[in-house]
């Protein structure tokens, strides 16, 4: 089904709006009441939305699709539900005017996702890197495609929804402002010659020798390179090399972009200073050069741990080589914003595995035009509780394995996450990628961090056990599950409890069958009886920070506290 223009900007309007009475109603930015059975929330100036909705794990808020009405009509403009609470939300001036840009440009993003959404069917199917131009983008955050800074014309060219393959541009950078990094089984000169192929010598041809090279998001040629940079390319410091010849396509992080020219070519990293969600995407220099150090330290653990190695087959997509560039200017001054110092650079992080069939966990609620989900599709007509069950250990075990014997904590939200599936669709295993900006350690002095490089171990940031756990609980349990178990409640009928009975069963079987960390674990805090309510949207509408100089060293905002769905069954069903 394609849907027309004013068609799609409804569907996706109506999409968002929902999911923003959910997600904000969540935070408590929002306090819809009871009213029959139904919902109704009540703002200035006599407006009332009613809607239908349940109630679910972490407290969280289910609506209804089609089910909101304001005054009494359907709802297909969040912008209107934004400017009629805009004194609930504490929303003004420039920042209201900020918010409805941005949600504008969220709306018109899902508009052209949903002109050519495939069927779930065809989805898991796809090529990975294909597919995942056709997500919806982060599952919590409503202004979650607003991408701050692309004109319409750069919607049009770089926007994964768009379906377009780009081409990288390629610098070459004065050795006193650029560095290289490269794992010990690679070199420089193999890694371009690895992805530039024929055209490293037309490159090498316009630059001496001894420039460092770094591939460039096109977007940021323009916008950055050629304002930010125009004395170093005016005198020489910088060098354009061209364009490539391969043809990459963006993941939903617009920064990394995946090689469709020449598949086994690496996935490249790039700094792209748009604004999305939260932070401006460029790329951290300390973090993205520590990325292959610690790429060779948690592949020397993995291989050590017959748990992850051989049991399991947890896999690591290495960052294997990275560049960054400081300015000469800008990054000498401490003072500046972060986004001035996260201009230039890259990473090459390993493709997926050939012959594999993978699909990002990001795509697993992916619902299609028929209304069937992904995960109700790879699931099919079989067994539901032992398909989640074999999902559930082959990522939380690994990940509770990292966690407790090794003290690495991921970053495991759904884009990092990739499931592997036979050709009937059940789980066979999981990789984990994006290690630069998305790998914290205990605050304690485990074996494992013996081995680690001072270069990595300089750049990580350190936590007490039940706040490093809090990844788990913002990025798995309460970022992804609670979405599924409603999913899977409305598509097959299966029971919020019996979803998450194995979640429960998978964690405690950890803890009884490893009783040497059996401390640790508890130290965890996982079944808590009660655990914070993460609450990334009231960050986002607050709108404080996009400027300052330092990234937030937190991992998520927290307001309140919920029940925690590990502790125990609900005795209502919710969990």
């Amino acid at each position: 089904m394609t849907l027309d223009e004013a068609a799609a900007w409804r569907a996706a309007g109506a999409l968002i709006t929902h999911k923003m009475l959910g997600e904000l109603s969540y935070e408590h930015m929002l306090e819809p009441v009871a009213d029959g059975d139904g919902y109704r929330l009540d703002l200035p100036d006599g407006v009332t939305y009613t809607f239908r909705a349940r109630r679910g794990a972490f407290e969280a808020w289910t609506v209804e699709p089609g089910s909101a009405r304001r005054l009494g009509a359907p709802v297909t403009d969040p912008r209107t539900l934004v400017v009629d609470a805009r004194a609930v939300l504490g929303l003004g001036g420039l920042r209201l005017a900020d918010v409805l840009a941005e949600l504008t440009a969220t709306v018109t993003n899902e508009a052209t996702r949903l002109r050519r959404a495939p069927t779930a069917a065809a989805l898991s199917t796809m090529d990975y890197n294909l597919a995942d131009g056709h997500l919806a983008g982060h599952p919590r955050l409503v202004l979650n495609k607003g991408r701050v800074g692309f004109s319409a014309a750069d919607r049009a060219r770089y926007a994964p929804e768009a379906g377009a393959g780009l081409r990288l541009r390629w610098f070459a950078v004065h050795p006193a402002h650029a560095e290289f990094r490269c794992v010990g089984d690679l070199s420089r000169d193999a890694l371009l010659d690895a992805e530039l192929g024929e055209q490293r010598a037309e490159f090498a041809a316009k630059a001496p020798e001894d420039y460092v090279w770094v591939p460039v998001h096109p977007w940021q040629a323009d916008e950055i390179v050629g304002t930010l940079y125009a004395a170093e390319l005016a005198t020489g410091v910088v060098i354009d090399l061209g364009e490539s010849a391969d043809a990459y396509r963006p993941h939903q992080t617009v920064r990394t972009l995946a090689n469709v020219s020449t598949p086994g070519r690496h996935d490249v990293k790039t700094a792209v200073s748009v604004r999305n969600t939260l932070v401006y995407r460029g790329l951290n220099s300390a973090a993205t050069l520590a990325g292959p150090s610690v790429t060779s330290w948690l592949r020397r653990i993995s291989a050590a741990d017959p748990l992850l190695g051989e049991k399991y087959r947890f896999g690591l997509l290495g960052e294997v080589a990275s560049v960054s560039v400081k300015h000469p200017l800008f990054g000498h001054l401490e003072e500046l914003p972060y986004r001035f110092h996260e201009t230039l650079g890259a990473l090459w992080r390993e493709p997926l595995p050939p012959g594999e069939r993978a699909i990002s966990f990001a795509a697993l609620p992916y619902r299609g035009p028929d209304g069937v989900s992904v995960l109700a599709h790879l699931i099919g007509g079989g067994d539901a509780v032992a398909w989640l069950t074999r999902l559930f250990d082959l990522l939380l075990t690994p990940l509770l394995q990292w966690l407790l014997r090794h003290g690495v904590g991921f970053c495991p939200h759904g884009q990092n996450l990739i499931l592997v599936v036979d050709p009937a669709g059940f789980p066979q295993r999981v990789l984990i990628k994006d290690f630069a900006q998305g790998v914290d350690l205990l605050d304690e002095q485990l074996d494992s961090y013996a081995s680690l490089p001072p270069e990595a171990a300089a750049d990580m940031l350190r936590w007490p056990a039940h706040l490093l756990a809090q990844s788990l609980f913002s990025s798995v349990f309460s970022g992804q599950f609670r979405f599924w178990a409603e999913l899977l409640l409305d598509e097959l009928g299966l029971a919020r409890a019996a979803f998450w009975a194995p979640v429960r069963e998978v964690v405690r079987r950890y803890r009884d069958e490893n009783p040497d960390v059996a401390a640790r674990f508890d130290a965890c805090r996982l079944f808590a009886p009660d655990v914070e309510r993460v609450t990334l949207n009231r960050e986002h509408f607050a709108g404080q920070g996009f400027d300052k100089v330092e990234r937030d060293d937190e991992f998520d905002v927290r307001w309140g506290r919920v029940p925690n769905p590990l502790h125990s069954a609900d005795p209502g069903g919710a969990w």
